[in-house]
C-alpha cells in the first residue's frame, strides 16, 4: 500500500504537526507500507490543481492531509484541494481554533473519505459542528516526537526544563515569571529552556532572551533530536504552562511523559481525567514555584511521578499508532474500491 501525506513544507522542529507526520511515516514503512511526504508546492486556491497532478504521478493509494501545519498557513489550497480529491484528513486543531479556522474545516468534513482526530474531546467538538461525521471519522492518539532514552539516576532536581517550539502563545511568558520568582526567593533553582525558535518568530525568541539576561535560565535551541532526548532524559522537574490546558494532542508533554520527567502543567477543559495522578496541576505561577519546590526537595515523589508517566506513555507507542492507521486505510480501501496492493483480509 502506497501513502502520500500532505503537509506543506515543515522544516524539522519548526511545526508539530509536520515532526509528527515523518514520525508516522516512519513508524508505517516498519509494517512495510510505502510512505511518501509531499510537502512542496504552493497551497493557495490555485496551486490545489497543481498538487493534485504531482500527486497523481505517485499513484497513492491513499492520500492522507495533516491540517493544519506550518507549511499551509491560512492558506485556503488545502481545502480547495480536499474537495476535488477525496483524502483521508487528519484534524489536529479543531477547539482550540479561531471561528474562521473552525468554518474552514468545513470542507474537509464535506468529501473527506476518513477524518482522524487526535483526542475523544477533539472528535465530539467537531462533531457538534458537523453530526454526520460521526460515521466516519475515529480517534488515534499522537505519540512523542522525541525518542525516550534511558534516564538512569543522573537526573538535576535542582533545574526545571521547558521543552517546546519558541514561540507566541506556548506560555513562555510563565516560564520567566517563574524565573524572576526563583530569583527573588534566592534559591538555588534554575530553569532550562530547550526548544527551537519557529522562523516566524526570531524577533519574539531574542526579546525574550532579552527579558531573561540576569535570570536563572538557561537558552537550548536547534538541538537535534538525539541531543534533545538526551537533555530530557537527564531531567527530574519541568514546567509547561499551557495557555489552554494539557491535552492529549501536546507532543512536547508527551515527551517529556515519556522521559520520565515530572511535570507540572496547567489544566484546561480538554484535560484528560487520566493525566491526573501522571502531572501535577498548577493553578497560577505562584502556585506552579510552591509545586517545584516541593518536588525539587522530594526525590521519591519525583521519581513516582516519573514511573507513572512512563506507564502512562505505553498506550501512546508509534508501533500502535501507526497500526491504527493502516486499520484505516484498510478500511477505507475496501470501501472505496481502490487499487491495493496489501492483502486486505
Amino acid at each position: 500500500m502506497r501513502i502520500a501525506f500532505v503537509t506543506g513544507l515543515c522544516p524539522t522542529g519548526e511545526c508539530g504537526v509536520g515532526d509528527y507526520t515523518r514520525r508516522l511515516a516512519h513508524a508505517l514503512r516498519s509494517l512495510g507500507v510505502q510512505a511518501e511526504l509531499v510537502s512542496d508546492g504552493s497551497w493557495g486556491l490555485r496551486g490545489a490543481g497543481k498538487a493534485i497532478k504531482s500527486l497523481d504521478k505517485l499513484e497513492p493509494d491513499i492520500v492522507h492531509i495533516q491540517y493544519p501545519t506550518a507549511g499551509f498557513g491560512y492558506r485556503l489550497g488545502p481545502q480547495m484541494f480536499a474537495m476535488r480529491r477525496k483524502s483521508v484528513i487528519t484534524i489536529h486543531e479543531a477547539s482550540q481554533s479561531h471561528i474562521l479556522r473552525k468554518l474552514s474545516l468545513y470542507p474537509f468534513m464535506a468529501r473527506a473519505q476518513h477524518l482522524v482526530f487526535t483526542s475523544q474531546y477533539e472528535r465530539q467538538f467537531a462533531s457538534k459542528w458537523a453530526p454526520w461525521i460521526a460515521r466516519l471519522s475515529s480517534v488515534i492518539p499522537i505519540g512523542s516526537n522525541i525518542k525516550a532514552m534511558p534516564g538512569g539516576g543522573n537526573r538535576r532536581g535542582q533545574e526545571i526544563a521547558y521543552f517546546g517550539l519558541i514561540m507566541p502563545g506556548k506560555g513562555l511568558e510563565e516560564i520567566l515569571e517563574l524565573a524572576k520568582l526563583i530569583q527573588r526567593a534566592g534559591c538555588a533553582l534554575s530553569i532550562r529552556i530547550i526548544g527551537k525558535a519557529h522562523s516566524k518568530h526570531e524577533s519574539y525568541f531574542e526579546r525574550l532572551r532579552l527579558q531573561s539576561r540576569g535570570l536563572p535560565v538557561i537558552w537550548e535551541s536547534d538541538l537535534n533530536d538525539e541531543e534533545v532526548a538526551t537533555r530530557l532524559a537527564s531531567c527530574a522537574i519541568a514546567y509547561l504552562p499551557f495557555p489552554d490546558g494539557a491535552s492529549e494532542r501536546r507532543a512536547s508533554l508527551k515527551a517529556m511523559l515519556a522521559s520520565g520527567v515530572g511535570v507540572v502543567t496547567t489544566r484546561g477543559v480538554h484535560t484528560p481525567r487520566d493525566l491526573e495522578d501522571i502531572v501535577k496541576f498548577s493553578e497560577n505561577v505562584e502556585d506552579a514555584y510552591r509545586i517545584i519546590r516541593m518536588l525539587a526537595e522530594d526525590t521519591s515523589e519525583r521519581e513516582r511521578l516519573g514511573r507513572k508517566a512512563v506507564e502512562y506513555m505505553r498506550q501512546f507507542g508509534w508501533d500502535r499508532i501507526a497500526a491504527l492507521h493502516l486499520e484505516v486505510y484498510k478500511r477505507v480501501v475496501k470501501t472505496q474500491g481502490f487499487r491495493t496492493s496489501v492483502c486486505l483480509s
